[in-house]
């Protein structure tokens, strides 16, 4: 069973696509956090527009917040744990159960097992592509949020070995 809050939607985490009421929009949430100012998250959503990415990947592109605000402000506007790969690590055992080239490509890595599957950090927890992906290795998850570059980080070192 995907441990999935009922209120994450179809779209991107990263943007500020159409929402339930429950949920605040992710640049509304930087902003109260005063990560960004009301000039920042207008050109950014303008930009979005314009280029098609979403918010947070602008922003980030942009170096206008860090990869850490991003994902711990996702993860509160998702309901989801955040989890600090660098800090609690990975178990080598429960990474094995997803094959490495399918975590990669879905920024996502099995973190340890649990009583109830597998804990998951995603870079993007509302891509259905990725969580697709994941849950035809691993059906039983629970999902956390994760730094994409750690992710990255944490693949790599896991296939040197």
């Amino acid at each position: 069973m995907t441990t999935l809050p009922a209120h994450l939607g179809a779209a991107g985490a990263f943007g500020d696509t159409p929402v339930t009421q429950e949920r605040p929009r992710l640049g509304e949430l930087l902003l109260r956090k005063g990560f960004i100012d009301e000039t920042q998250l207008a050109w950014a959503l303008e930009e979005a527009k314009r280029t098609k990415q979403l918010v947070g990947v602008v922003l980030l592109s942009q170096r206008i917040i860090f990869e850490d605000e991003l994902a711990r402000t996702l993860s509160q506007q998702l309901a989801l744990p955040y989890i600090n790969i660098r800090q609690v690590g990975v178990d080598a055992a429960a990474a094995r159960l997803l094959p490495a080239e399918v975590g990669a490509a879905a920024h996502a890595i099995p973190i340890r097992v649990c009583s109830d599957g597998v804990q998951v950090g995603f870079g993007d927890p509302t891509d259905d592509q990725a969580l697709n992906a994941v849950t035809e290795h691993l059906p039983r998850i629970s999902i956390a949020v994760a730094e994409v570059s750690e992710i990255k980080r944490a693949w790599q070192e896991l296939t040197r070995r």
